[in-house]
């Protein structure tokens, strides 16, 4: 391994044509020898909160439009739920200075019975194999940057990918293919 990238965020370049990562951005949480894991944190789904939560048999008081997010497309029927520090004693796992992580259905319960808050919840992650994340990197495919948990909670996910670009100094429209070719 060369070295550790998480947690952190990935920003898909504007080449990245890939369907699942296109204007992606990605907060990897795990990375090592056996690969990498990370959600993408700005694609919705069709599917309403509300009505996840109906189907759970979890009483929902939140946001009437707020959607549930498409982490990935790896294991989809699988949940997480990313939120700040304001919410504490729920259980979960701090990732980065304000932003917990868990998959617990209770704290997904908890956080459904607020009328507000800053979380969202994801269905799917993303995952890439040994080295696979890191050939991607070297290839240009994506910039890494801190994470930053105003993206996830605060701006609307169609502004996120040039939100975190511009967070980091670039400019979407000055992104050039590059990176290095592996014989």
């Amino acid at each position: 391994m060369d070295s550790v990238l998480a947690p952190g965020f990935l920003i898909a370049v504007p080449h990245l044509m890939d369907p699942n990562f296109r204007q992606s951005v990605v907060f990897l949480l795990e990375q090592g020898d056996d690969g990498a894991m990370g959600v993408i944190v700005n694609r919705e789904s069709p599917l309403l909160l509300k009505d996840l939560c109906h189907d759970q048999d979890i009483p929902y008081h939140g946001v009437a439009g707020r959607r549930v997010r498409t982490g990935g497309p790896v294991h989809p029927e699988q949940g997480l739920v990313m939120f700040g520090p304001e919410h504490t004693g729920l259980d979960g796992n701090v990732v980065v200075d304000g932003i917990h992580v868990s998959a617990s259905t209770t704290t997904l319960q908890e956080l459904c019975d607020l009328p507000d808050g800053r979380f969202q919840c994801f269905a799917g992650h993303a995952g890439w194999g040994p080295g696979q994340l890191e050939r991607e990197i070297r290839e240009g495919s994506w910039i890494m940057a801190p994470a930053d948990p105003g993206l996830i909670f605060d701006l609307p996910p169609d502004e996120v990918w040039q939100g975190a670009l511009h967070g980091i100094g670039i400019d979407p429209a000055l992104l050039v293919p590059g990176g290095t070719e592996e014989a």
